[in-house]
């Protein structure tokens, strides 16, 4: 049996002349065998996989405007996967967020991923990998992605 595990962990960067704090809580990893091949034996696995809603909760405390960018650091990566993330709620708290909302690719260098203001906590985020193959070798493939938040 062909077992292939993925993980994606996180890491988290405040940077800007302000109090800002970002934390990430959570992260993702899935292991792809035999029971996701498409049509048993002999048939391809299934390309896309998809994290809980709330993989990952982040919590940003600031005491004005921000934006929260996103990138990945591969550890051991194919070059077969597109990573993408989506925020799947607002969280609570005192400010405004807004973008997000909409799965974009996590590449190797920072992207902006959500902008708000003031503290906001409980914000989930969700994961989607495509690409996944049996010509791919088993292995554990994991990548880290790197959420910062900068004032704005």
């Amino acid at each position: 049996m062909r077992t292939t595990c993925l993980a994606v962990a996180i890491i988290i960067l405040a940077k800007g002349l302000f109090a800002a704090d970002i934390t990430a809580v959570g992260g993702w990893t899935e292991t792809i065998g035999a029971s996701d091949l498409v049509s048993g034996a002999g048939s391809d696995l299934q390309s896309d996989y998809y994290s809980s809603t709330n993989a990952t909760t982040l919590d940003v405390t600031a005491a004005g405007n921000y934006r929260v960018d996103v990138r990945r650091s591969d550890t051991n990566w194919s070059t077969s996967f597109t990573l993408y993330v989506k925020r799947t709620s607002d969280g609570t708290g005192s400010g405004t967020i807004s973008g997000g909302t909409s799965y974009m690719t996590v590449s190797l260098a920072d992207a902006e991923f959500f902008t708000g203001s003031l503290d906001r906590t409980g914000i989930d985020l969700q994961y989607h990998l495509t690409g996944m193959s049996i010509n791919i070798p088993p292995d554990t493939y994991s990548t880290t992605l790197t959420f910062t938040v900068v004032d704005q």
